[in-house]
């Protein structure tokens, strides 16, 4: 069963997955002062940010509301913003998210104790303390469910399917990594040492990444950590709890983890002849194309893919112009 099925199955892994959305992903209930005027008198008054799912993942951010939508009826909770009907898209980034009730976490956290994020666990628990509409529900940080991840395999699995739909990035190439900044340094070690429990990894610590690059580019970045899976903790972890939702990651590893398993090097150059004119036809049809798209094309990695695509394109044959991250291709 896929851990998408476990979560609408399972209140208990419901919770246990809902904290790693709400570590990897969502705003934090953070606490600001609002000033406001009530006949002629200034007053200051301590508010909390919403607690906000908001991506560009449209297909996540439905899924996610259509199981709390199940959770909140079934279990007849409030878990959904007040007016939280359905998925809505943000005026300025058009992204899509929704709303949770600060009782959705005070849910999460007195069935699970406990996360392996200071800064989330403390955000959180301020935000509970400060619950003055809703009946808040004892937590027990002695409890600390999230390490039952060390002993069960597959919601390990499902941990990491989830993150592969959020956090992590690499997944185009098939050389997923998570990638995080120091303030949740704790929770990357903690995912660290699942994966090498269940040898899902090759990395003995985290590795720092370079941000020099993004500096340069004037952004305003702090210093980040990563650890990468290995093609066979790929392999597994998609095999017991696969498919991600996302559509397009989920193509990208299925195709990964697929080409692993028949992988032959043949070690001839006129494989490399074929892959250069299927990947010039294919353009020509498809203007515009990725790289991404072009390795589904020739049947290998992203890396053989740019070999030829530089090459292709030092011959005259090709340009790239930049949309975004990414380097559109096109037949010059």
């Amino acid at each position: 069963m896929t851990i998408y099925s476990l979560i609408k199955k399972n209140w208990h892994i419901y919770c246990l997955m809902s904290a790693i959305i709400y570590i990897e992903e969502m705003s934090k209930p953070t606490e600001h002062i609002q000033i406001k005027k009530y006949k002629n008198k200034i007053y200051h008054c301590l508010c909390f940010h919403s607690l906000r799912l908001k991506m560009k993942d449209e297909e996540f951010v439905n899924n996610f509301f259509g199981t709390t939508k199940y959770w909140e009826e079934k279990k007849k909770i409030i878990l959904l913003g007040k007016k939280t009907k359905k998925p809505t898209k943000e005026n300025w980034s058009n992204q899509d998210q929704i709303f949770l009730s600060p009782m959705w976490i005070n849910y999460v956290l007195s069935e699970i104790g406990k996360i392996p994020n200071k800064y989330s666990f403390e955000t959180a628990i301020k935000r509970i303390n400060h619950l003055k509409h809703y009946k808040k529900i004892p937590i027990n940080s002695k409890k600390q469910k999230l390490k039952s991840l060390l002993k069960n395999k597959k919601l390990a699995a499902g941990a990491f399917i989830i993150s592969m739909d959020l956090e992590f990035r690499g997944i185009q190439g098939g050389k997923p990594s998570l990638c995080m900044s120091e303030k949740y340094k704790d929770f990357l070690e903690f995912m660290l040492k699942i994966a090498q429990k269940w040898n899902w990894t090759n990395n003995k610590e985290l590795s720092k990444v370079n941000i020099e690059h993004s500096k340069k580019r004037g952004i305003n970045a702090s210093p980040q950590y990563e650890f990468r899976i290995n093609i066979n903790g790929l392999r597994e972890i998609y095999g017991l709890a696969g498919p991600l939702i996302n559509s397009h990651k989920n193509k990208c590893i299925k195709f990964h983890v697929q080409r692993s398993k028949k992988y032959i090097n043949i070690g001839s150059n006129h494989r490399k002849n074929k892959s250069k004119e299927k990947i010039l036809k294919y353009i020509k049809e498809n203007p515009d194309s990725t790289t991404t798209n072009l390795q589904f094309i020739t049947n290998t990695g992203t890396d053989v893919v740019l070999g030829h695509l530089h090459n292709l394109e030092k011959h005259g044959k090709l340009i790239k112009k930049r949309k975004g991250k990414r380097y559109i291709w096109n037949i010059k």
